[in-house]
C-alpha cells in the first residue's frame, strides 16, 4: 500500500506536468513565465529546508519532492517555449516581488537558527499568500489560462501522498499538505468556475 501511493503521487505529477508542457506546446495554454518563476522557488525552498531535517524520508513527503521537479519541468519549457517564441518577459507584481523577498528573509532564518521546521513552515506560510493573491484575480477573470487536468492530477497525487505522511508520521509532509491540498481544491474551484461562467456566455 505504501509503495502503490508513492508510485501513484509520482505517476499523477508526471502526467500533469507532461501534459501541461504538451498543452502549452500547441497554445492551448499561455503560461505566464513569472508565476512559474515563483512556484519554483517555493518549492524548491520547500524541498531544500525539508531536506535539512535529520528525519527526512524521500518517500514520506513525496509531494515536495516530485513537486518540485515538476514545476522546474514545467518552468524549462515555459521558458524555453517563450524564448523561441520571442516573447519571454518575467514581470513580477507587487505579491510575488514581497513571496520572492519573504524565500530569502527565510534562507538568511535558516542560516541563522538552523531550525529547519519552522523555516519549512514559513515557506507554505509564504505559498498561502501567493495562493490568496491568485484567487482574488481567478474570482473576477473573464478567462483562465490554467487548464483543469493539471489541477485535478496535482491534487488526486497530493491526497495520494496522504498515506505516506501517515504511515511515517512526518510532520512537514503534513504541513504541507495542509496547505497545498485545499489551495488546490480551489484552484479547481475558480478554474471550473471561471469555464462555467464562459459556457453560459457562449
Amino acid at each position: 500500500m505504501y509503495e502503490t501511493a508513492v508510485l501513484a503521487t509520482v505517476a499523477l505529477m508526471l502526467i500533469s506536468a507532461v501534459d501541461y508542457v504538451r498543452r502549452a506546446l500547441i497554445r492551448e495554454t499561455d503560461p505566464v513565465p513569472a508565476t512559474w518563476v515563483l512556484m519554483v522557488v517555493m518549492m524548491t525552498l520547500a524541498c531544500w529546508t525539508y531536506c535539512q531535517s535529520p528525519t527526512k524520508s524521500w518517500t514520506a513527503n513525496i509531494a515536495v519532492i516530485t513537486g518540485t521537479f515538476s514545476t522546474l519541468f514545467i518552468l524549462g519549457w515555459v521558458l524555453y517555449l517563450n524564448v523561441a517564441r520571442g516573447s519571454l518577459h518575467v514581470a513580477f507584481d507587487r505579491v510575488q516581488r514581497w513571496c520572492l523577498l519573504g524565500g530569502a528573509g527565510v534562507v538568511a532564518f535558516w542560516f541563522i537558527t538552523r531550525n529547519a521546521l519552522i523555516s519549512y513552515t514559513l515557506v507554505q506560510g509564504i505559498g498561502l499568500i501567493a495562493y490568496i493573491a491568485t484567487a482574488r484575480r481567478l474570482w473576477n477573470a473573464k478567462k483562465s489560462t490554467e487548464p483543469l487536468f493539471f489541477w485535478v492530477c496535482v491534487l488526486l497525487a497530493n491526497l495520494c501522498a496522504i498515506y505516506p505522511a501517515w504511515a511515517k508520521s512526518d510532520t512537514f509532509s503534513w504541513i504541507y499538505l495542509a496547505r497545498t491540498i485545499p489551495t488546490t481544491s480551489g484552484m479547481i474551484f475558480l478554474i471550473a468556475r471561471i469555464k462555467g461562467r464562459m459556457a453560459t456566455t457562449e
